[in-house]
């Protein structure tokens, strides 16, 4: 299976993110592939590819690692693309507040599924969410481009999620709920996935 852990965006801010989108529309080539925002997060840990007997101990490892984390107060704003304005592949909306504690948690994650055996991420985490793709490189002057003010919420779980990958784009499938405070005892974080 592939997975991976993300905070999940509520309603709200999955609105405001379709709003810009659709600002942003006129402005970009015609041949960018919207990321769908009711299904936009944070990617905290990319695990790749796992096999289905090692689903639930990362699970029981990732709570226990964000356990106590508290909760995240997250505003998105400012506009980038990587790899560069240059080369634009990917547009993505970037993270003002929360950033700190956003990377906190993606250590923990990484340190967690390392444990079990998923690779390190080599790279420093750089919270931002991916608003659209483009299908080839190209220029994309996005300092000329309005971001929002800012978009704000407030995190108080990571969502271990089972991406399906078919013709029409990934599907996220909700496979646990990882609580940043500690749960009360008896609480159950878990919910059953959809298929």
């Amino acid at each position: 299976m592939r997975a991976f852990v993300a905070v999940e965006l509520p309603s709200a801010a999955r609105e405001s993110l379709a709003t810009l989108q659709d600002r942003l529309r006129g402005a970009l080539p015609a041949d960018v592939r919207w990321a769908d925002p009711q299904t936009a997060h944070l990617t905290l840990k990319f695990l790749g590819e796992i096999d289905d007997s090692r689903v639930d101990p990362l699970i029981e490892r990732c709570r226990a690692r964000v356990a106590g984390l508290g909760e995240i107060d997250v505003e998105l704003a400012g506009l980038g693309v990587f790899p560069d304005a240059k080369r634009a592949r990917v547009l993505w909306l970037g993270v003002r507040s929360g950033t700190r504690e956003l990377a906190r948690a993606a250590r923990r994650l990484d340190a967690a599924a390392a444990r079990l055996g998923v690779e390190r991420e080599r790279r420093p985490y750089r919270a931002h969410l991916t608003l659209g793709r483009l299908p080839t490189p190209a220029p994309l002057a996005v300092e000329r481009l309005e971001g929002p003010k800012g978009i704000a919420f407030r995190a108080g779980d990571v969502v271990f999620y089972e991406s399906r990958l078919s013709p029409r784009g990934a599907r996220h499938i909700p496979l646990a709920r990882l609580a940043l405070d500690a749960p009360e005892a008896g609480e159950s974080i878990d919910f059953a996935p959809e298929f």
